[in-house]
């Protein structure tokens, strides 16, 4: 029988080789389709190695445990919220920030199972998770950036940008959450109208005295 000349021999691929490219990329991909159909629950290397035609041990070169996991899915979350933010963006107009804040909240009520991850508990403390913690903070400096725009272009009145900041953050989480536990059902009109009263309420309390 003749050999196969060295280099030409076919090799079966290993079980944990991913033919598409990007591994990780793959997983976070699997994990969030898990998280939208089943739940967090049902989110577990082994579960994602299994959606992603890998071994059960291919993730574990990406992540160390279930949490590395979690805080992928979470950074890659709000990287697209973001993304989602941005778009919305007018520099240096009030309207703008009225954009950002219907972004955010429409991105939160289109992404529930992402939205209560990327806050929850699980990866809260971000001090091992240098990649979420950078991108999460990412989110809150471009909020503070674009009410320093404003105050820059006399818009809105002084104070502290991060500061503003958080607090228009807190704002648009509770209207976000309240919604997203039924909370705020017949109580508003509408959570467009909820967001769109809590810009105006925003903008009043900012404007300058």
């Amino acid at each position: 029988m003749a050999k196969h000349p060295s280099g030409s021999r076919s090799r079966r691929k290993r079980p944990d080789s991913y033919h598409h490219g990007d591994l990780k990329a793959a997983l976070v991909a699997c994990a969030t389709d898990i998280l939208r159909k089943e739940g967090p629950s049902a989110l577990s290397l082994r579960a994602v190695a299994r959606a992603a035609g890998v071994s059960e041990a291919a993730p574990y070169r990406h992540f160390n445990d279930r949490r590395h996991l979690v805080a992928a899915v979470a950074e890659a979350g709000f990287r697209r919220m973001e993304q989602a933010m941005l778009a919305a963006m007018q520099r240096n107009s009030r309207e703008g920030l009225r954009g950002v804040a219907r972004a955010y909240v429409a991105f939160a009520l289109e992404n529930p199972a992402e939205y209560r991850v990327m806050f929850g508990q699980e990866v809260a403390n971000t001090e091992d998770l240098p990649g979420l913690r950078e991108t999460s903070r990412s989110v809150l400096g471009f909020v503070a950036q674009g009410i320093g725009m404003l105050q820059n272009a006399g818009l809105i009145g002084v104070g502290e940008p991060a500061l503003m900041a958080v607090v228009t953050w807190a704002q648009l989480h509770g209207l976000v959450m309240l919604a997203l536990d039924g909370q705020s059902a017949g109580v508003a009109p509408s959570i467009d109208a909820q967001v769109e009263e809590a810009t105006r309420i925003m903008m009043f309390g900012m404007a300058p005295r």
